[in-house]
């Protein structure tokens, strides 16, 4: 019998806004900080997101940590696909323990659907954190570009 760690994560959810904007929140790293983190954590995120390149996510939230990876996609308005390793899992950085992000982008009229999808999870905890993280986390993106509508 499957676990959900075998699975993976998959959520889904319908933005009020066209696949530009919302890819905008996805690859701009001051959209990103204002969404995935509160203020307190001072999250910083560096990437040019071309495939190969790498991604860091660091900041402070109970410590500093720092969330490393690779870009493995990236089709502007449509696809976005990296790894990451978290410091605070304290796991050995090898492939194994890496967690692999998904993102896509599929436009209707104004509105766009965003499915995150997340594989790979080298521990039961991290399975729960990111199924617990991105639940929550995709309807505080969605009403910050609701509420953040310069483009109507």
């Amino acid at each position: 019998m499957a676990t959900g760690m075998e699975q993976g994560i998959e959520k889904h959810i319908l933005i009020d806004a066209p696949s530009d904007v919302v890819w905008s929140y996805l690859t701009k790293a001051d959209l990103m900080a204002s969404w995935m983190g509160d203020e307190g954590m001072a999250l910083e995120v560096i990437t040019d997101w071309v495939v190969g390149h790498p991604v860091l996510m660091r900041g402070f939230h109970h410590g500093p940590f720092e969330n490393k990876g690779v870009v493995l996609q990236c089709e502007p308005g449509k696809l976005l696909q990296y790894n990451h390793l978290s410091s605070v899992s304290r796991l050995p950085d090898v492939a194994a323990n890496y967690t692999m992000m998904t993102f896509r982008l599929s436009p209707d009229k104004q509105q766009t659907r965003l499915s995150v999808s997340a594989e790979n999870f080298p521990t039961e905890s991290i399975y729960k954190h990111l199924n617990f993280y991105w639940a929550g986390t995709l309807f505080i993106l969605k009403q910050m570009i609701e509420q953040g509508k310069s483009y109507t």
